[in-house]
């Protein structure tokens, strides 16, 4: 546990100086023993020692800390779906969580499809956020909207290819490709729900989940990647999967275009159909859970590299509105609080190690949606940082999540590496099971492709 010699507010500011010494500190190829040194949000100076300074110290003796992670895919609600979720609750998950960064989808009420929107919740998002926040914009056809999008700091347009967030015509490849130039020349990435959809899987009746799952089968990736592949081809887009199922997705977009990344999941690696007659709507999500077979090669392959992003795909939702019958259960499952502890759990069993995690988890985020400043412990980044104590050994409950949503897929799953504190922007946020720092102390991010 971090000792603190504490300040007498009851929150760290980021005027303050902040002094984390001791630490086991991630360089990028390894850990080396030393102090950070963060001043006026940005980390000033790291070395073997550093002398106490005015402002807040940090005993990490026997901690490891690695950069602030960064989710580039979570559903933090808020707006008229504040119920399920809203800024201040889904961002404490977050700092719970071990991210100083996360960005935020367009599929909400009202959708993220215009100037309006965006700035509507960029504004509100001000006032209640705790950690670093971004905004995706829906993929829309109209240039114009695109170009004001980018301008309002949308760090991505998604293409949701089941149910198009804005109107469009997804089955036109024409406009796909035409959606794509617009954004490629203005600098915008195109963020993609790969999964071709035909009217009858739509409405598909169904008696349980299992059958929900067969619904959507796998082919469905398959081909949404490869016609998303060929298209993005043509253009000079920046296209990022989200939430790919399958090693063979992973290993068309490595042999693709550099200008395609690719996505996944914890529950997607960890998680499998043998899960859903037990788990039942807990595991019901968006691509769903795919076969042990399907499960163990995804894995094999994001250990193997192929992959560049682990992103949680936050999705929260009351227990009651899951409970419902089989078709009318909302997708989605909660895991802003999970997908960290899963990922050190991995590491220590040597599935992963810590170069794979930080680079999937902090510098491949940043570098893939620009966030030039974040996902390093060096001097002049921002001082964004987790303190995680790889020892620490515990089950998930998500009856203590900070969450609104109630409920995991991986509820009594045991883990080996946690969470003590998150620092944003030199700011304690989030130690030892508490939230330390008031809401609206994060920041909103616009993003700077076109600059």
């Amino acid at each position: 546990m971090a000792q603190k010699k504490r300040t007498d507010r009851p929150y760290t500011s980021a005027d303050q100086n902040l002094l984390v010494k001791d630490a086991n500190i991630w360089t990028g190829e390894g850990f080396t023993r030393g102090s950070v040194l963060i001043e006026n949000g940005t980390i000033k100076r790291i070395a073997r020692r550093i002398d106490a300074q005015d402002g807040e110290v940090i005993n990490a003796s026997g901690l490891y800390a690695l950069p602030g992670m960064i989710d580039v895919h979570v559903h933090l609600r808020d707006m008229r779906l504040s119920y399920k979720e809203d800024f201040a609750s889904g961002t404490a998950a977050a700092a719970a969580g071990g991210f100083t960064t996360v960005l935020d989808m367009p599929n909400t009420v009202p959708p993220t499809d215009s100037v309006q929107h965006l700035v509507e919740k960029q504004k509100r998002a001000e006032r209640k956020v705790r950690v670093n926040v971004g905004f995706h914009a829906a993929a829309t056809s109209e240039n114009k909207v695109i170009a004001e999008l980018a301008g309002a700091g949308a760090f991505s347009l998604k293409l949701y290819m089941p149910k198009p967030i804005a109107p469009f015509d997804v089955n036109d490849n024409a406009e796909i490709q035409k959606m794509m130039i617009s954004a490629g020349r203005i600098g915008v990435p195109v963020t993609v729900h790969a999964e071709e959809m035909e009217p009858s899987q739509k409405k598909a009746r169904v008696n349980n989940i299992q059958q929900l799952a067969k619904a959507r089968p796998p082919i469905l990736e398959t081909r949404a990647v490869h016609r998303i592949a060929s298209i993005q081809k043509r253009t000079r887009c920046r296209v990022h999967f989200c939430h790919l199922t399958l090693a063979s997705s992973l290993g068309e977009i490595r042999a693709g275009s550099p200008r395609t990344t690719s996505e996944v999941t914890p529950h997607h690696l960890l998680l499998s159909t043998k899960s859903l007659k037990k788990l039942g709507w807990k595991a019901w999500m968006v691509p769903p859970l795919r076969s042990e077979r399907n499960r163990r090669a995804l894995l094999s392959a994001t250990h193997a590299g192929s992959c560049d992003i682990v992103a949680s795909d936050h999705a929260p939702h009351l227990i009651g509105e899951k409970k419902q019958r089989p078709e009318d259960s909302p997708p989605g499952v909660p895991g802003l609080e999970t997908t960290l502890s899963l990922m050190l759990t991995l590491v220590d069993k040597g599935i992963l190690n810590f170069s794979i995690l930080t680079r999937m988890m902090a510098e491949n985020p940043a570098r893939i949606f620009g966030l030039r400043s974040k996902a390093k412990l060096w001097p002049g980044f921002d001082g964004d940082l987790v303190l995680v104590d790889r020892k620490k050994k515990s089950r998930i409950d998500s009856s203590k999540f900070l969450s609104k949503a109630k409920f995991s897929p991986f509820d009594g799953f045991p883990t080996k590496g946690g969470v003590v504190s998150t620092i944003v922007g030199g700011t304690v946020v989030y130690d030892d099971g508490e939230l330390w720092d008031k809401e609206g102390s994060g920041a909103v991010l616009r993003s700077r492709f076109f600059e």
